[in-house]
């Protein structure tokens, strides 16, 4: 979506949920010419995918190897 500033001033909440249900990015112009784009936030970038990547299983991934006695 394309949008003047002034435009965007008067809207600019509204326009901004819109952003936010649509994924859709907004670019802002100054007398035509892009000054600015508005986008959604990615709310997964500070996830980590960790799937895949685990080189070795181990039966007993605790395991030190010793034993002990809880009792003493």
């Amino acid at each position: 979506m394309i949008i003047g500033i002034s435009e965007f001033k008067s809207k600019s909440l509204k326009l901004l949920d819109e952003i936010h249900h649509s994924g859709e990015t907004i670019t802002v112009t100054k007398r035509g010419i892009p000054i600015a784009k508005v986008v959604p936030v990615d709310d997964k970038t500070n996830e980590i995918n960790l799937k895949g990547t685990l080189i070795e299983q181990d039966d007993d991934i605790f395991s030190t190897g010793e034993t002990w006695d809880a009792n003493s």
